[in-house]
């Protein structure tokens, strides 16, 4: 006689939303940083504002693994799936954007491939491959992460205040540091480092232990993430725009990595749940909830592909645009064109024999009709679970 497997957790359509939303807004915020001038201080409130991408994709991350998991764990099994799945997207978009960087600044054979070799240690091929750099180091500690969550069991609340004690005095600390030699080296990589983002993993991987808890408390307190929302954007953009005026250049006034970004993403990964959970509730079969759910699951399509269309973007309709309109629409615009081609291309990738290699999902099979005597209505396709999709 078989041993009875456990259940398959059931998927929580609030991270759909979740997901599409926030692969929007750092779309959005790559879009703002390579429009607008590094000076410009209406984009760097915009980018101060639009950084919360990076907390999110890893509060997600966790979340997503340790609610797929809180039941049972094959550590070789997940290690195997999940390196596939992230680690050859990673290996073949670090070949292409390392490929792409040539074009602009060629180098001998010999240089390019050890400058390879340094992007697929580094994830420095672009500016977004950070991401799968610290996603594979997460899927390395999950394990230990998992029994973290374990054994700590009806302290969560405490685990979660320290990791954000924690956070901040990381965020501070990075923020503030000014090495050198070796350490600045170092330094240049502290948004690779899974370090990093302590505070977003715990939250993410309590939260996904307390899912219906959550559920219920966002459902119920809706006016007070509304006010968190507004007091802490309000905290963030005033510390910026301080900054600024106390002469502190606009990308370092809008870093990432400040203490006053710790609150402000703690409200946003809220809010966006928050409204993962609306939508989840009423939810359909319309348009409406098939653009969502398609949209997560080609979202980590979209988030690899989308810096090279950008920049197609800067070498071909920027150079006229850029001169008659102004930074705003121009950077509108760009986004628009960016998410749409985006879409497009990841849409003919994933009916693609590489869309496992590219977009870290694998080919969709054209429906097959059903083929009789007489006249059949076809059969709808399965849909796609997507409670384990990448972000």
């Amino acid at each position: 006689m078989t041993q009875p497997q456990p259940s398959t957790p059931s998927h929580v359509h609030a991270i759909d939303l979740v997901r599409v939303l926030t692969f929007t807004c750092v779309i959005a915020v790559h879009t703002v940083a390579t429009i607008n001038s590094p000076d410009s201080v209406p984009a760097g409130g915009a980018e101060m504002l639009l950084h919360f991408t990076r907390e999110a994709f890893f509060a997600l991350s966790a979340f997503v693994l340790t609610y797929r998991h809180r039941d049972r764990l094959s550590v070789r099994p997940f290690w195997r799936r999940r390196f596939w799945l992230i680690g050859a997207p990673y290996v073949m978009w670090t070949v292409i954007y390392s490929g792409v960087g040539l074009i602009t600044a060629p180098l001998a054979p010999s240089a390019a491939l050890i400058l390879l070799g340094r992007n697929l240690i580094t994830g420095a091929a672009c500016y977004h491959l950070y991401f799968l750099i610290v996603t594979m180091q997460f899927y390395v500690l999950f394990p230990a992460f998992r029994w973290l969550l374990q054994v700590t069991r009806g302290w969560h609340p405490w685990l979660v205040a320290g990791g954000a004690v924690v956070q901040t005095g990381i965020n501070a600390g990075l923020h503030a540091a000014h090495p050198s030699g070796f350490a600045e080296q170092l330094w240049h990589f502290d948004g690779s480092f899974v370090g990093s983002y302590l505070f977003y993993l715990l939250l993410g991987g309590v939260a996904a232990l307390h899912v219906d808890r959550v559920q219920g408390w966002v459902r119920a307190h809706p006016i007070v993430i509304v006010v968190a929302l507004a007091l802490t954007g309000a905290a963030a953009e005033g510390w910026y725009l301080w900054s600024v005026r106390g002469g502190v250049p606009v990308p370092i006034a809008c870093d990432v990595f400040q203490a006053v970004t710790v609150p402000w993403c703690l409200a946003v990964i809220t809010a966006l749940f928050a409204l993962g959970v609306s939508w989840a509730a009423r939810q359909g079969t319309g348009l409406g909830s098939q653009v969502v759910k398609i949209g997560s699951d080609r979202s980590f399509g979209v988030f690899l592909v989308h810096p090279m269309l950008l920049l197609g973007w800067m070498l071909g309709p920027y150079g006229w645009l850029s001169a008659w309109m102004p930074a705003l629409w121009s950077t509108m615009l760009a986004f628009a064109a960016v998410v749409s081609a985006s879409l497009l291309v990841v849409e003919f990738l994933r009916r693609s024999p590489v869309s496992l290699v590219l977009t870290g999902k694998r080919q969709l099979q054209a429906e097959k009709p059903v083929h009789s005597g007489r006249s059949e209505p076809s059969v709808p396709a399965e849909p796609v679970r997507l409670g384990a999709g990448r972000m």
